[in-house]
């Protein structure tokens, strides 16, 4: 069995006012409305919250108001920690522990790739300072190096605290590694892989749709924990035809939080899609396209 219970892992995001601080009021609406829906599982700042981008006081700030939130009974709350170091990373989860987070993401220092024995050293000596706190690890190409199944099978021998996986990957061979040669880890998924990923063994969601689909999303989840096969890929397709319809509109590549952004927009028009500088979100004419395009087609989906 897996370290880590299956479940439907949803991101929050990090609201900015003009003058880019952070819209407390509107994250502190945010966060309850995750738990609203039901989200026991939910993260802040992986790459789509802009866990890349924070100072030291700003990371205090939203962890604060994060924990002040979910932290409590019957909640799992994560915190994604990214650093160009592991002394930050250190530092950061220091921080949040003392605010009762016990959960955490975290990402490889990507300022140089490390190899498979700095990658052992980074896990053993990050989480080995943490007994009592349980790791996810993003395992994502920014990095520099992709960690497969029997390299996280000797890791998770070695680190009894890391329990999960995050994998943003849609490859089936891949994804068909990780489940069938590091098991006793839980593997999150995103929806473009979660369907193959449950004719193989238990997985879990990495939910990306989740504003703006709320409850086709738990129907997704549903049917991966139930193995309904035909409404698993009858949903998948459902998803990728929105997410292409919806950012047609679009021709340049955008980071991560633009589009994660823009689909809590459009349920929210309070929450402001706008990210830190220097990367930019959709401009406000891509914006009243995707609208547009979301009013016509997609707004009545649960």
């Amino acid at each position: 069995m897996p370290r880590y219970p299956q479940n439907n892992l949803a991101a929050c995001m990090l609201p900015w006012t003009e003058d880019f601080e952070l819209d407390v009021p509107v994250f502190e609406r945010h966060i309850q409305s995750t738990l609203d829906d039901g989200y026991k599982c939910l993260y802040l700042m992986g790459t789509a919250g802009e866990g890349y981008a924070l100072n030291g006081d700003r990371f205090r700030q939203v962890v604060e108001v994060f924990a002040g939130l979910a932290v409590r009974d019957g909640i799992d709350p994560q915190i994604g920690v990214i650093g160009t170091s592991m002394e930050q990373s250190l530092e950061r989860i220091q921080l949040a522990c003392d605010l009762g987070i016990r959960m955490f993401q975290i990402s490889l220092p990507s300022w140089g790739t490390l190899d498979e024995a700095e990658t052992m050293l980074f896990f053993q000596t990050v989480c080995g300072r943490f007994p009592d706190c349980r790791f996810l690890h993003y395992n994502l190409p920014r990095a520099g190096r992709i960690i497969r199944g029997r390299e996280y099978h000797r890791i998770a021998e070695a680190v009894p605290n890391l329990v999960a996986t995050k994998n943003s990957s849609t490859d089936y061979a891949r994804t068909a590694d990780l489940l069938t040669h590091s098991p006793e880890l839980q593997h999150f998924l995103l929806e473009g892989n979660f369907a193959m990923g449950c004719t193989l063994s238990e997985c879990s969601l990495l939910c990306s749709f989740d504003a703006l689909f709320p409850k086709t999303t738990w129907q997704f989840f549903e049917a991966g924990k139930n193995k309904d096969l035909e409404e698993l890929f009858r949903i998948t397709q459902l998803f990728h035809d929105a997410c292409q319809t919806l950012l047609s509109v679009c021709q340049r590549e955008m980071i991560d939080g633009a589009y994660d952004k823009t689909f809590l927009w459009l349920t929210d028009p309070s929450f402001s899609n706008r990210l830190l500088p220097p990367y930019l979100g959709l401009s406000e004419e891509e914006s009243v396209a995707v609208r547009e395009v979301y009013d016509e087609h997609f707004a009545s989906i649960p």
